[in-house]
Formats: structure tokens, C-alpha cells, sequence
């Protein structure tokens, strides 16, 4: 039995819970949040999938006590996630996120609950991640700190969520003190996360995850990041909300961690790392021109149903 709560998001891939909660019945955990953002307005597939999705909690069949949040309307990517979030962390101190494209291998549950421990009252981390994305990473130890809190399996604490505000109001203010300079040494990082954000404050981009991140570098806290990769996401294709398209291909492999585990000595941020990760998982210049025209061309070229799919979510912003 594994003691830590979890919280499940869903929406309507119920063929990706079944497939998170076959992990889930490996670990037998004792608590299980669900949260379910609501169907589409006039959408009758997600009707269907919606209820399916949410049928595939019955098969939670272990001793565990399941309490569940479901949405009858949809609120969106942005506003569900940060409702359930919120609503998870009213009830608990800390504890681990799931959406329900993101499948853990065991390695992820140890690795969430040995830190959420160590780090319980420490201000100076705000996250731990699952996820690796720095593939030539050198690192010793048993993980590293980043400024990227990686969403694809994470864990937190409630002192950490209580600072999160999804609208983030305060960027405005933020920007104009050129606040993203102090995080970002790099120029071309520093235009990649304002264009972000601004699209993000603007609601141009529906996210939850870009706020999480601006709230965390707000309030000087980095992310525990482990060594390898722990956490494959499976939401690629036409029907994600953001990984639309096959041609970045970033579905990471998951490995076990070393059994001998390893501390590292500072808090500090790992910057290669974090540089390799802008580079080559973000791809940061293939969202500012003209780099931005080059790299559609080429998803038009070798994946021209995901260019369709995804050309007016990617095109005007």
C-alpha cells in the first residue's frame, strides 16, 4: 500500500485512465482524488468519452478511498486543471499529480516520496518532476534542480500551490520590470518566455502550466528533477489539447533510478541541463520568427496532418 494521496486529471481519453490506473493498481495506493473537467458544449463525442472515462474510475477496486471532482460543464485546460489542483490541496498537505496521459513507472512514486519529505518546510523548492528532458545529462547524483517544473507526473506540497494564481495579474508589473532577464541569462530564452506569457496572460494560450511556472520563478523556488526520465507521456496526436503534433517526437523512454540514492550537496540551479532542455525539448527558437516559419514548413513537410491540425493553434500566436 502506498501511502501518499493522488490526484487523477481526466477529460475524455478513457483508453489513457485505463492505462494510468493499471499503473495505480500495481502501487495500491490508499487515497485517489479524481478530478474531471466537463464535456464540450454541443460536442456529443466528448459526451461519450466523458462518461467512459469517468466509468473507467470503477476499476479503482483495492482498499482506497477515492473522492472525486467532476465538472458538468467544460471549464477548459487552464481554469480544470487549477480547479482540481486546489481543490486537492485543501484536503492535503502535499502530494502527487497525474493527468491521465502521463504513465509513471514505479521509480516515479519512491522518487516523490522520499523528496516530499525531505523538503517538506524547505521554501527554496516548489516542485518535484517525474520528468527528464535532458538526455546527455552527466549528472551523479540522484537528481538535479531546474527552473522547469515539468508537468508530465509532478508532485507538490500545499505551501507551494497557495502562491500559484492562474490569471497571474501581476506579470504586467512583472514585465515591465524586466523580471524574465533576472531568470533568463540568455536573450533568445528571455523574448521565448515573454511572447509565452503574454499570450498566456492574454488567454491566447490555454494553460495552467505556464502560470505554475511564472508563480514558482516569482517566488524563488526550483524543481527536483531526477537523473533519468520516469514518466512516458502518451497524449500525442489530434485530439491532445497541446501536443498536437508526431513531428517533435517527445516521448521519452522511462528508466529506474540507481538503487543507491544520492543527494546533491547545493540548491542550485544544473544550467546545462536547463540550457539542453531550451534547445532541444522547449525547441525555444522555433516559436520566434523566422525560425517559426522554417519549422512549420518542415511539420507541413513531414507530418502534414498534424500542420493541419495544428496550424491555427500555433500559426497567430
Amino acid at each position: 500500500m502506498f501511502k501518499l494521496p493522488i490526484l487523477l486529471l481526466i477529460f475524455n481519453r478513457p483508453d489513457s485512465v485505463k492505462k494510468v490506473i493499471k499503473v495505480l493498481k500495481r502501487l495500491k495506493p490508499l487515497k485517489v482524488y479524481v478530478s474531471a473537467d466537463g464535456p464540450r458544449n454541443r460536442n456529443d463525442l466528448d459526451y461519450d468519452l466523458c462518461k467512459k472515462s469517468r466509468e473507467e474510475i470503477f476499476n479503482i477496486n483495492w482498499k482506497c478511498k477515492v473522492s472525486k471532482n467532476y465538472l458538468n460543464f467544460n471549464l477548459g485546460c487552464r481554469d480544470a486543471v487549477s480547479n482540481g489542483i486546489t481543490w486537492f490541496f485543501k484536503n492535503e498537505k502535499l502530494g502527487i499529480i497525474l493527468e491521465d496521459d502521463c504513465i509513471p513507472n514505479l521509480d516515479f512514486f519512491k522518487f516523490c516520496e522520499i523528496n516530499l519529505k525531505k523538503y517538506k518546510n524547505d521554501e527554496r523548492v516548489g516542485c518535484i518532476t517525474g520528468n527528464n528532458f535532458a538526455l546527455k545529462s552527466t549528472v551523479r547524483e540522484t537528481y538535479y534542480f531546474s527552473k522547469y517544473p515539468h508537468c508530465w507526473g509532478w508532485a507538490t506540497w500545499s505551501r507551494a500551490w497557495r502562491k500559484y494564481k492562474k490569471d497571474i495579474a501581476f506579470w504586467p508589473n512583472l514585465k515591465r520590470k524586466k523580471f524574465i532577464d533576472k531568470i533568463f541569462l540568455k536573450k533568445i530564452e528571455q523574448k521565448y518566455w515573454t511572447k509565452i506569457l503574454d499570450h498566456t496572460y492574454n488567454r491566447k494560450i490555454d494553460s495552467w502550466a505556464y502560470p505554475w511556472s511564472l508563480c514558482l520563478w516569482r517566488n524563488n523556488m526550483l524543481t527536483i528533477t531526477p537523473k533519468l526520465n520516469l514518466v512516458k507521456n502518451i497524449g500525442f496526436g489530434k485530439n491532445a489539447t497541446h501536443t498536437v503534433s508526431n513531428f517533435d517526437d517527445n516521448r521519452y523512454k522511462t528508466y529506474k533510478l540507481p538503487k543507491k540514492y544520492v543527494h546533491p550537496k547545493k540548491i542550485i540551479v544544473n544550467y546545462k541541463n536547463d540550457n539542453y532542455v531550451f534547445n532541444n525539448h522547449l525547441k525555444g527558437k522555433n516559436f520566434l520568427y523566422p525560425y517559426r516559419i522554417i519549422h512549420l514548413f518542415k511539420i507541413l513537410f513531414f507530418s502534414p496532418m498534424s500542420f493541419y491540425t495544428k496550424f491555427k493553434k500555433v500559426l497567430f500566436q
